[in-house]
C-alpha cells in the first residue's frame, strides 16, 4: 500500500510540476529555462502547494536581482571564489539523516583572517547551493537541511571582516527564498567568544529560526543525538570520506556548471517585460512562506 501510495504522490507531483511550468510561460519576465528539476525543488519545499511554489519562486528571482552583486554577477572561477575556497569548505555531504535529513559542512581550513572575504563566502555558498539543486539526482528530495559550522579557527578578526551588507542578503534570502525545509542548525567548537558572534548576527535572524540553533562545546559528543557521525568526513571521526576528497567533487561539478551558473539568462529578470505587469508583494509573500521554509 506504501508503494501505491508513493506512485500516486510522485503522479501528482510531476502533475504540479507541469501546472508550475504553465504557469512559468504566462510570466514573461521570469528566466523561461528553469529546469523541471528546479521546479520540482520548489514545489517539494511548499508541499506540492502551487500557489506558495510560485510566490516562492517569484521572491527567488526577485532578490536574486535585487542583489545580482551576489547571486547573478559571479564566477567561481575568479580569483576571490577561488582564494575563498582554498581558506573554506563548503561541502553538502553525501547521503542522508534517518530522518532524511542533508547536512552541508562549512568550516575554515586557513586561520589567516586576512585571507577571508566574507562576500566572497557568501557568493560561493550561492554557487554550491546552486549547482546542487540543478544537478541532484535523488529519486527523492530530502525533507530538510541541515547545516553545520565548525568554528573551529574563527577568531575575533575574522569577525571584523563581516561585511552588514552582504550577511543581511543572505540572511533575508536563506530565510524567506531558498527553495529548502531548514530543521537544524549546528555550531561546532564554539569559542568563549561566540556571544560577540551572535551579537552581531542574532538580529539578522528570525525568533523560529535563532530556535533550531544548537551551540556544541570543542570536542562535545552532543551534536552526535542529532543525526549519526557516520555521515561526517573521516577527520570528525565519520565515514563519509576525506573532506579534501568531497571538496574535490564540488570544485569540478563548479567547473562544470561555471556556464550555466553565470549565464544571465538563468537568473535575470526581463524588467521590460515586467512593466504592465501586477508586481508581487514582498511584504504578502513573505508572510505567506514563514510556514514553508522552517519545520
Amino acid at each position: 500500500m506504501v508503494h501505491l501510495n508513493e506512485k500516486a504522490e510522485d503522479q501528482l507531483m510531476t502533475t504540479r510540476i507541469s501546472d508550475l511550468q504553465d504557469w512559468l510561460q504566462a510570466q514573461p519576465q521570469l528566466p523561461q529555462n528553469i529546469s523541471r528539476l528546479l521546479l520540482r525543488r520548489f514545489l517539494h519545499t511548499t508541499r506540492g502547494d502551487l500557489s506558495a511554489a510560485q510566490r516562492l519562486l517569484e521572491l527567488n528571482y526577485g532578490l536574486r536581482n535585487k542583489h545580482a552583486h551576489i547571486f547573478i554577477d559571479r564566477d567561481p572561477l575568479d580569483a576571490s571564489s577561488q582564494q575563498l575556497l582554498q581558506v573554506a569548505d563548503l561541502v553538502p555531504l553525501p547521503g542522508l539523516t534517518p530522518e532524511n535529513n542533508k547536512l552541508l559542512f562549512y568550516r575554515l581550513i586557513d586561520f589567516d583572517a586576512d585571507k577571508f572575504n566574507f562576500t566572497a563566502a557568501i557568493k560561493v555558498f550561492f554557487m554550491v547551493a546552486d549547482c546542487r539543486f540543478a544537478t541532484e539526482n535523488e529519486e527523492r528530495l530530502s525533507d530538510g537541511e541541515i547545516p553545520v559550522f565548525d568554528m573551529a579557527g574563527y577568531t575575533l578578526r575574522h569577525l571584523t571582516k563581516t561585511a552588514l551588507g552582504a550577511l543581511r542578503v543572505y540572511m533575508k534570502f536563506v530565510q524567506e527564498a531558498h527553495p529548502v525545509r531548514l530543521k537544524e542548525i549546528h555550531v561546532l567548537n564554539c569559542p568563549s567568544y561566540v556571544d560577540k558572534v551572535m551579537a552581531v548576527v542574532k538580529p539578522f535572524i528570525k525568533g523560529e529560526v535563532f530556535k533550531l540553533i544548537h551551540f556544541h562545546l570543542p570536542n562535545a559528543d552532543t551534536p552526535y543525538r542529532h543525526f549519526p557521525r557516520s555521515m561526517l568526513p573521516e577527520e570528525y571521526g565519520g565515514e563519509a570520506g576525506k573532506m579534501s576528497d568531497l571538496k574535490l567533487q564540488w570544485m569540478q561539478l563548479l567547473k562544470e556548471q561555471r556556464d550555466y551558473l553565470m549565464d544571465t539568462e538563468n537568473w535575470q529578470i526581463n524588467k521590460i517585460k515586467k512593466n504592465g505587469q501586477r508586481k508581487s508583494s514582498d511584504s504578502g509573500v513573505t508572510e505567506g512562506l514563514r510556514s514553508l521554509e522552517i519545520d
